[in-house]
């Protein structure tokens, strides 16, 4: 049961969609995004800013979790008492191996020193950009809701 509830909220996600987006563009508009890549004059100042970004959001991404299932004592006794808590576990952790996923993709254009030059590097650029951005309002948004439940919890 747990195991494919775990396949569940890894493939059926926007962070999957997004994967697959990527790559579907890769397969079929790979000349296309080759073009769109040599056609950007961006300033390599900016660059090296707007590289850092995915990899702030996953920073970002990961104190959330870590508030979301720590926030003070009776917050963690609240939700580890509660049936469903390991269903929250598992969308963390999918959470933060997609984070890592995302940020991963965002470094390999400038590891490989083609940075976003050519359409594979802008692609998986964009798409680590956009992962995580997504990624980021979904967690911002379970970090509500959970407060939410928690606050209805506590006043009786």
């Amino acid at each position: 049961m747990r195991t494919l509830y775990i396949l569940r909220v890894i493939v059926v996600s926007v962070e999957t969609l997004i994967l697959a987006g990527a790559w579907l563009a890769f397969v079929y508009f790979e000349s296309e995004l080759e073009s769109l890549a040599s056609s950007l004059s961006l300033n390599n100042e900016v660059l090296n800013y707007l590289m850092l970004l995915p990899t702030v959001l996953a920073a970002w991404i990961i104190n959330e979790i870590r508030v979301l299932l720590q926030e003070d004592k009776e917050t963690i006794r609240i939700l580890t008492n509660w049936a469903d808590y390991w269903r929250l576990k598992i969308h963390t952790w999918t959470s933060l191996g997609f984070a890592g996923l995302f940020t991963i993709m965002s470094f390999l254009p400038w590891v490989v020193k083609s940075g976003v030059g050519t359409g594979t590097g802008l692609l998986l650029f964009v798409a680590s950009l956009v992962g995580q951005l997504c990624l980021a309002i979904s967690v911002y948004a379970a970090r509500i809701r959970v407060k939410e439940i928690i606050a209805h919890v506590k006043v009786p």
